[in-house]
């Protein structure tokens, strides 16, 4: 068996690449760029939701052993609707043989509702194998996406999210469960909340790296419309700059403040704490 990683290059499907190669499984990455970009030591193939002409490449790849894709990836692409791209790629993929998928939903993501609902809905209606994987903030915000610019720069991030609290997750973390929905034998057949063991508020965040980078840290507050504002100006896509201001002002209110956990449960080790990992990265802040 044989598994496809769409995003291959992107946060969490190179950290699930590298776990099914250390497991000696056949993988192949997906990407609008093909083995040009690729990880070291992995085969890729161009592949692009806005062009169904790509979708057939993964499935003309050949594996060294003559494996077959049997389970997929699916990462959503950037677009405000992702559904019917990748439900149309979910249904050419079934009739290639694939029988298990797993989906990067998120926690504000419900069964049948907008940007990857249709998507697990979609899964959930077609008989197959999935596993709905429902992360919250990811704990690499800090040094790889939303903030690490402001606060290597200012010493400062910005966010809308007030006092409340969020269970953030390590992207290896939300790999390793990525990788036991696709890889165990039994399917979870389910929607599972990768969340991380504590919850902290930005402030709490913004103490930690601090400490770990030997400098003050401040979390500034600001208005949702101020955050939308924020990364529409550093180049995001409206839509995308909009959902993050919407997500930012739920997690001012508690939507972010879980008390449970799916993680330990599916892969048998607890999540890492937001301290271990921020003394891990205390060099890139």
């Amino acid at each position: 068996m044989a598994y496809l990683v769409t995003g291959g290059t992107g946060k969490t499907g190179m950290r699930l690449a590298r776990l099914l190669k250390d497991a000696s499984l056949p993988v192949l990455l997906a990407s609008r760029r093909g083995a040009a970009g690729a990880l070291d030591g992995f085969e890729a193939v161009r592949f692009d939701w806005t062009d169904k002409s790509t979708f057939e490449n993964p499935f003309t790849h050949t594996f060294p052993n003559g494996e077959q894709i049997k389970g997929v990836y699916l990462v959503p692409p950037e677009m405000p609707e992702p559904a019917p791209a990748m439900n149309e790629f979910i249904d050419y993929a079934m009739s290639r043989g694939v029988r298990r998928f797993a989906l990067l939903a998120g926690t504000s993501a419900t069964k049948g509702g907008p940007f990857v609902g249709k998507v697990w809905e979609k899964l959930a209606d077609s008989g197959v194998e999935c596993g709905i994987l429902s992360p919250t903030w990811f704990m690499e915000n800090f040094t790889e996406w939303l903030h690490p610019q402001t606060i290597k720069n200012e010493n400062k991030f910005y966010t809308a999210c007030g006092d409340g609290k969020t269970a953030f997750i390590s992207a290896n973390d939300v790999a390793l469960c990525e990788f036991h929905a696709l890889t165990d034998e039994k399917p979870v057949n389910d929607n599972i909340l990768v969340t991380g063991s504590e919850c902290l508020s930005m402030d709490d965040v913004a103490a930690i790296v601090g400490k770990v980078a030997g400098r003050k840290i401040e979390h500034v507050r600001i208005s949702p419309e101020e955050t939308t504002k924020r990364h529409l100006e550093s180049g995001m896509p409206e839509y995308l700059a909009q959902y993050i201001g919407f997500l930012e002002s739920n997690t001012s209110r508690g939507s972010e403040a879980w008390e449970r956990s799916d993680v330990e449960k599916l892969t048998r080790k607890p999540p890492q704490r937001f301290t271990e990992w921020a003394e891990e990265h205390k060099n890139e802040f």
